[in-house]
C-alpha cells in the first residue's frame, strides 16, 4: 500500500532582508488625519451633543489616538491637547461668527465626515434645521484656517 502526504499548509517565508513589508510604514497624511480629528472634537464642544454619522471619524479617531495624552515627558511631540487647544483658536477665528446656527450650545447634531478626492475630509453638521459645512486648510503639514460652507453649499448627500 502507498502513503501519499498532502499538504493543507503554504510556507511562510518572514522578510529577513528588509525589503518587503515596512512594519514602520507612516501614513502621509496622518498628521492631516490627527488635526482633521482634533477639529471634529473642538467643534463638537460648541453643541449640547453630536451624533457622528460616519465610520470615517473612527479611522480618523486612531490616527489621533496615536498622539501622546500631554507633553508632560518634555518631548516635542504634538499632544492631543496641544492640536485640540490650537483647532480651538482656529473654530474661534473661522468659524464662530460665520455660521448661523441658534441656540447651539443646547442642540443635538449630526456630524458626517466626507472623504474627498485627495484623501483629506470635510464635515457636515445638521440639527435637521440648520447646517454648515467645514473644511481644514492645510499647508505645509499645519492648519491655517477652516473653510466655512453655508447651508446651500453643504447640503447633505
Amino acid at each position: 500500500m502507498e502513503e501519499r502526504i498532502i499538504a493543507n499548509y503554504r510556507e511562510v517565508s518572514l522578510d529577513t532582508d528588509g525589503k518587503g513589508y515596512d512594519r514602520h510604514y507612516k501614513n502621509p497624511l496622518s498628521k492631516t488625519y490627527q488635526y482633521e480629528y482634533a477639529l471634529y472634537l473642538a467643534v463638537s464642544e460648541l453643541f449640547g451633543s453630536v451624533r457622528p454619522m460616519s465610520l470615517s471619524l473612527e479611522s480618523l479617531k486612531l490616527y489621533f489616538y496615536e498622539l501622546h495624552a500631554s507633553k508632560d515627558g518634555g518631548g516635542k511631540a504634538a499632544s492631543r491637547e496641544g492640536l485640540i487647544s490650537e483647532m480651538r483658536k482656529l473654530v474661534n477665528r473661522d468659524v464662530i461668527g460665520n455660521i448661523t446656527f441658534p441656540m447651539m450650545n443646547i442642540c443635538a447634531a449630526e456630524v458626517m465626515a466626507v472623504q474627498d478626492d485627495d484623501g483629506t475630509h470635510h464635515y457636515i453638521f445638521t440639527d435637521g434645521i440648520y447646517g454648515f459645512g467645514l473644511k481644514l486648510r492645510i499647508n505645509a503639514g499645519h492648519p491655517v484656517g477652516i473653510e466655512v460652507n453655508t447651508p446651500q453649499s453643504c447640503a447633505a448627500p
